[in-house]
C-alpha cells in the first residue's frame, strides 16, 4: 500500500495521508526500506514529508511538482530491498521527458520481495513488450542480513504505453534459470544446475558468481511473464533452494494464467498509464492485488473487474 500510494501521489500530484502503517506487524511502522521508498519518491517530485521516521505509523506526503528525470542515488543502509525502492520510481520516471538513472544500495536478493533477477527478466521484460524502456543490473549482489548490494536502473522516457494483454505461453523452453552465488564455491551452483536441467529439460541456465559484502545463493526461474525465486539459508542444501523454484514453476506451467500472482499486482500501476483496457489472468487473486486496486481507485477514476468464477482470475483495469 505504501509504495503504491507514493508512486500514484508522485504521478498525480495529489497529497496522501496514511495512518497505522504496518500496524498489524510484529514490528509495526516504517522500517529502513520503507523510509528509503519515501525519500526516493520525495526526491523525484519535491515532496514535503511529515512522519518519515523509523517506526512511524503515520505519513503525510505532499508533492510539489511532477516527477523530474535525473540521476538519483539512494542507500537503504540495511539489507532492505533495493528492488522495491526501484519499483516505486520506475513508472513515474518512465513518463518524464528525459532519461533517468538510479543507483540503489541495499539488498538485491531478499525474502518477501522480488529478486534483482526477477526485476530485469520478468517485470522489465514484460513491460518492455508494452512500450516501457528501462533496464536493470546488479553488482555486487546483496543478501540478508548484511546487504551491501548495488542495483542500477536506466530508464528511458515513454510518451505513451500500450494496454497490457497476453497470448498464452506455448513452450517450456522459454524459461531461463538464473543461479546467483556470492562468495560461495562454484560446485554449489553445479548441484543446483544439475537438478534444474533434470527437472525442466531444455531450460536455459545462466550463472552469476560474485564477491561482495554478503554471502548468499539464489535461484530464479523466469519467463517474460512469470518468475519463481528461492533463496539460500544457513543449513539449507542448494538442492532444496533449486527445488523450491522448480516446484513453483511447474505449478504455474500446469495452469492457464498469463502472469504469476506477484506480477498480477505489479502490473496495475503501468496499466493505469496505458491507452485502452488491460487484461491479464493470474492463478489466484491475492490480498496484494486487492489492495493495489483499492489504492488505485483512491487516486484515479478506475474501472476494474476481478472475475473469480473460474480457476484463473481475469483482471481488467481501465483509467476512465
Amino acid at each position: 500500500m505504501l509504495r503504491t500510494c507514493l508512486s500514484l501521489s508522485a504521478i498525480t500530484g495529489r497529497p496522501v495521508e496514511i495512518a497505522n502503517i504496518r500496524g498489524g506487524r510484529a514490528k509495526p511502522g516504517m522500517q529502513a526500506q520503507h523510509l528509503a521508498c519515501v525519500e526516493a519518491a520525495a526526491q523525484i517530485c519535491g515532496a514535503a514529508v511529515t512522519g518519515a521516521n523509523e517506526g512511524s505509523l503515520y505519513l503525510l506526503f505532499e508533492p510539489a511538482h511532477k516527477p523530474r528525470a535525473g540521476d538519483y542515488a539512494f542507500d537503504i543502509g540495511t539489507a532492505g530491498s533495493a528492488i522495491l525502492v526501484a519499483q516505486t520510481l520506475i513508472v513515474p520516471l518512465s513518463h518524464c521527458n528525459e532519461r533517468s538513472r538510479l543507483v540503489i544500495r541495499g539488498g538485491t536478493h531478499n525474502p518477501m520481495a522480488p529478486t534483482a533477477d526477477y526485476l530485469e527478466h520478468v517485470y522489465a521484460a514484460t513491460l518492455r513488450e508494452f512500450g516501457y524502456r528501462f533496464r536493470s543490473s546488479f553488482d555486487p549482489p546483496g543478501f540478508y542480513p548484511r546487504g551491501g548490494g548495488e542495483l542500477r536502473v536506466e530508464i528511458e522516457p515513454v510518451e505513451a504505453s500500450d494496454a497490457i494483454s497476453f497470448t498464452p505461453l506455448t513452450s517450456r523452453a522459454e524459461f531461463t534459470a538464473r543461479i546467483v552465488l556470492c562468495d560461495l564455491p562454484a560446485n554449489i551452483g553445479d548441484r543446483a544446475e544439475k537438478l534444474i536441467r533434470s527437472a525442466l529439460p531444455g531450460i536455459r541456465v545462466a550463472r552469476v558468481g560474485a564477491s561482495g559484502h554478503s554471502t548468499g545463493a539464489a535461484v530464479t526461474i523466469a519467463t517474460h511473464h512469470a518468475g519463481f525465486s528461492s533463496l539460500g539459508a544457513k543449513g539449507k542444501p542448494m538442492e532444496s533452494v533449486a527445488q523450491e523454484a522448480i516446484d513453483e514453476a511447474r505449478l504455474w506451467i500446469e495452469g492457464d494464467a498469463d502472469v504469476d500472482e506477484h506480477l498480477a499486482d505489479q502490473l496495475v500501476l503501468p496499466a493505469l498509464m496505458a491507452r485502452g483496457t488491460s487484461r491479464w489472468k493470474a492463478r489466484r487473486i491475492t490480498e496484494h492485488l486487492r489492495t493495489v486496486l483499492w489504492v488505485a481507485a483512491q487516486f484515479r477514476d478506475v474501472e476494474s473487474n476481478v472475475d473469480e468464477s473460474s480457476r484463473a482470475v481475469v483482471i481488467q483495469v481501465r483509467d476512465v
